[in-house]
């Protein structure tokens, strides 16, 4: 280990993670260390870290009733490795994590807000307790991704204000756009020249996509040179009865999960981001990244990115006339339209990842250099 500082991030699930992945993988490795630790069983990030030489524990945490074996087994590798600093992402690892870095003295513990801005809204009280007691009472510092995220563990978590540092997650741009440089969707959808909206994530109620189809329907009303794109995995029995009862067949097209996201939101003309909560929201990057406006609600990391007819539309959540005003803003002048996506990919520029984990790893040797 050669004195470098170690650092153990600790994750619920086993699913494949492109940001933790380049986070580590742009990290400084000359004075840094990563270890990753997922709950569930191995799988693809495993082999993920595999690839850049990280060494990975998985847990067989398959039931909440397996929590204390799997607490004493991150006891055990927490002290058996000399971990400097503990980093958790998501609820349960959080919770188990940051108990067992407490116990096992860790000196730097670390909590991460991938899924906070989402707790207040379940309307559960044990569950945004519990959320807030990682951030208040086992972390040290808190991680949060965008500044809007900040404002939701200071005002909604009760998250002392000096813990909470925002710290923006970062895409690897190049990787990004040469994975969209195949663009086939126009020809697999059969949809010409006509523009393409698109939305991208789960099939999840905090997405709104309701709202969604009915300001696309209220847009397209009297024309038709526009498409609506939805790609994500989850129950879309509600969006399909949607789209039947507004007549919207041949008009919006539900492709289900995609592994070639970056590539079917290249052909798009207009990114559209319908959710009611964001952490940071990694598909504005992701879209800006590829030249694409956007029409968001101000969610996450958009109020600091998205501006108003320069390179995309910030919409209320909810308002459905609000987005297809938008919408028809873009379809009427789309000299205009493409000149926003070229001011946003300008706006990419800034999450680059080089340029973000730089900033995380100063902040990982602050915290070390404090305690």
């Amino acid at each position: 280990m050669g004195g470098k500082l170690q650092i153990c991030h600790i994750i619920d699930t086993a699913s494949a993670n492109p940001l933790l992945f380049d986070s580590i993988r742009f990290s400084d490795r000359n004075r840094i260390d990563h270890t990753v630790i997922s709950l569930a069983p191995a799988g693809e990030l495993q082999i993920q870290m595999k690839e850049l030489g990280v060494r990975s524990f998985s847990l067989d945490y398959t039931s909440r009733r397996r929590a204390l074996s799997v607490f004493r087994r991150l006891y055990s590798i927490l002290r058996g490795e000399k971990i400097d600093i503990v980093q958790t992402h998501l609820f349960d690892a959080s919770l188990l994590g940051l108990s067992a870095a407490l116990m096992a003295r860790t000196p730097v513990r670390v909590f991460t807000g991938h899924h906070s801005h989402e707790t207040p809204l379940h309307h559960r009280y044990l569950l945004t307790a519990l959320d807030g007691a990682n951030g208040r009472f086992l972390a040290n510092h808190v991680i949060a991704p965008s500044r809007q995220m900040k404002e939701i563990f200071v005002q909604d978590l009760r998250v002392p204000e000096k813990k909470v540092s925002v710290i923006h997650h970062g895409l690897d741009l190049k990787s990004w756009r040469a994975a969209g440089s195949e663009t086939k969707l126009r020809e697999e959808l059969e949809v010409g020249e006509k523009m393409i909206f698109l939305a991208a994530g789960r099939l999840f109620w905090v997405k709104d996509l309701v709202t969604l189809i009915e300001g696309f329907a209220a847009a397209v009303s009297d024309r038709d040179d526009a498409v609506l794109v939805i790609a994500g995995g989850g129950d879309d029995t509600q969006l399909r009865t949607l789209i039947a009862s507004k007549e919207l067949a041949g008009k919006v097209f539900l492709l289900g999960p995609r592994k070639d996201i970056a590539s079917v939101m290249n052909a798009c003309d207009v990114f559209v981001h319908t959710s009611i909560a964001e952490s940071f929201g990694m598909v504005y990057i992701e879209a800006f990244a590829l030249g694409k406006p956007i029409i968001c609600t101000p969610t996450g990391i958009a109020p600091d990115i998205v501006r108003d007819g320069e390179n995309g539309y910030l919409i209320p959540a909810g308002d459905h006339v609000s987005l297809a005003e938008a919408m028809t803003k873009m379809l009427d002048d789309r000299d205009r339209t493409r000149a926003m996506g070229v001011n946003g990919r300008q706006t990419a520029e800034n999450f680059a990842v080089q340029k973000t984990q730089v900033v995380c790893d100063e902040f990982y040797l602050k915290w070390f250099g404090e305690r």
